[in-house]
């Protein structure tokens, strides 16, 4: 109606009634046609963006690592010896402070996790220097997520630990921390039950045959691991033995050590996660100053383990030498993604977070970004550079938006807008250090009808992606009959229009 009324007024400027009216009937194949269209595809020709909904600068303290993120709150760790915020977002256009929890000396609080239905936040450290700890602690919280409470810790002793996959059962019974201690020695991976908080203990080890084991993430399902050994590589494991509480359990390699994907030249591999639902990974290399070129990211094809093979670069303007060579100095390098349907989001430090449509793994489309508006933070980080913005974190997506930590800005929400927006609007949560997945729930069927679960393994259903980017095909007599339907129906209401301002002029 209003489509027409504006159609109506824009034909009137001919002058008189006559005119008017051979005009409007010129426009209404087009009106019709534009009708008939989803919203989607009138929209296809908007470009994609991220748009800022709220931001916490943490009172510009600077250095913050990791988020997560349960209930109401945001939890940001320190790169140095600082506390770690707890950020209230529930209004989320207007996060702020509420609380911390005091930092260790020589200590850095580099990774955390939530497990929200068990009300528990995982916390990752390692030491700086003497005096230091190399732990895992387990805060939990009863009557508000603000009022944390030690549950239990781990010590790794000596052994410095770098990153963490957390994986949960679907019944929720077991959770494991599977630990890459990247720079702390052999083994090169612990995996710590934590199912019980208050006692967390060992479950088993591995030592990987090349390079060092950076960081690890699984599958949806927990059988498949995905390791990412630096300059070594990426190698594909069956961990299954560890995720279904096999005594003295084994990881087995899928991918031979001679046939591992290698990095990048000059680069590594730095964290591999799986596309929701396929046998693809996007991988990321991590570059600091003076690297330029910088780590790009990669899609990676692991329908054969046996054999990772890299099928396309996924890149930021910076990562073309030209380009670098004339930015202030920083780190224009890929680092954690988190991947939702369609879209792989990726924290890009200097370059804040990118946007990538992956439904084609030959032409990834680069289709937003962010870059945080940045002001001087009170402490800084020197290796990484000039550049006031540097996004960090795994982005954590929640009821369509997306939470992401920068190293100097603080808490960034944003929302997305563009190409599969729509996938991302049905997930309650999600992130790409975790398998803890959920989907929205949409409205029951009636009065008694369930509401929507997550499917099993956490997987989002995924459309072709000709079905995210166009109508569906229809019979040509049902297009017909729906464009005559709609042209009748837009010249009654364009006559009744006409007849009313007569009407009322005369």
């Amino acid at each position: 109606m209003i489509l027409v009324e504006e159609a109506h007024i824009h034909c009137k400027r001919h002058g008189d009634t006559g005119a008017a009216t051979a005009c409007l009937k010129a426009l209404l194949p087009a009106l019709a046609v534009w009708l008939l269209l989803p919203v989607s595809s009138r929209a296809a020709d908007q470009p994609a963006t991220l748009q800022e909904v709220g931001h916490d600068d943490l009172s510009a303290r600077g250095l913050n690592s990791a988020l997560a993120l349960a209930d109401r709150c945001a939890y940001v760790g320190s790169r140095g010896q600082g506390s770690i915020a707890i950020v209230d977002v529930s209004d989320p256009a207007h996060p702020h402070t509420a609380g911390s929890l005091p930092g260790r000396a020589a200590t850095t609080t580099r990774e955390l996790r939530t497990v929200s239905s068990r009300k528990l936040l995982a916390v990752l450290s390692y030491s700086l220097g003497r005096g230091g700890v190399n732990h895992l602690d387990l805060y939990h919280w009863s009557d508000g997520c603000e009022r944390l409470a030690s549950a239990g810790t781990y010590d790794f002793g000596s052994q410095a630990p770098h990153e963490f996959f957390l994986w949960q059962d679907p019944g929720g019974a077991r959770t494991l921390a599977f630990t890459a201690m990247f720079g702390g020695g052999r083994p090169d991976l612990q995996v710590i039950d934590v199912s019980d908080p208050a006692s967390p203990r060992l479950a088993g080890t591995w030592s990987s045959p090349v390079g060092v084991l950076h960081s690890i993430s699984l599958s949806a399902d927990g059988r498949r691991a995905y390791l990412s050994l630096w300059t070594g590589g990426l190698l594909v494991a069956d961990v299954s033995q560890f995720t279904m509480g096999q005594p003295n359990p084994q990881l087995s390699l899928l991918t031979p050590v001679g046939s591992r994907l290698p990095p990048l030249p000059g680069g590594n591999v730095h964290s591999a996660v799986q596309v929701p639902g396929r046998d693809l990974l996007v991988l990321t290399d991590e570059r600091y100053p003076p690297a330029c070129p910088y780590g790009p990211a990669r899609l990676v094809d692991v329908s054969d383990p046996a054999r990772p093979r890299a099928v396309s670069v996924l890149s930021s303007p910076e990562n073309d030498p030209a380009t670098c060579r004339n930015s202030p100095v920083g780190t224009y390098t890929s680092h954690n993604p988190t991947l939702v349907g369609q879209l792989a989001l990726i924290t890009w430090y200097s370059s804040g977070l990118q946007a990538f449509d992956v439904s084609d793994p030959a032409q990834p489309q680069r289709l937003a970004e962010f870059r945080p508006s940045a002001s001087e933070p009170g402490q800084r980080d020197p290796q990484l550079g000039a550049t006031l913005a540097m996004t960090w974190s795994y982005p954590i997506i929640r009821e369509g938006l997306i939470y992401v930590a920068d190293i100097n800005q603080g808490v960034y929400i944003l929302r997305y807008q563009g190409p599969h927006a729509d996938q991302l609007a049905r997930v309650a949560f999600a992130e790409g250090n975790s398998n803890l997945f959920a989907l929205a729930a949409e409205p029951s069927p009636g009065p008694a009808g369930p509401a929507a679960a997550s499917p099993p393994g956490g997987v989002l259903p995924t459309a072709h992606p000709a079905a995210t980017s166009r109508p569906a095909a229809s019979s040509p007599y049902i297009v017909a009959g729906a464009v005559a339907g709609t042209l009748i129906v837009v010249a009654l209401i364009s006559y009744s229009l006409l007849r009313r301002r007569r009407g009322s002029a005369q």
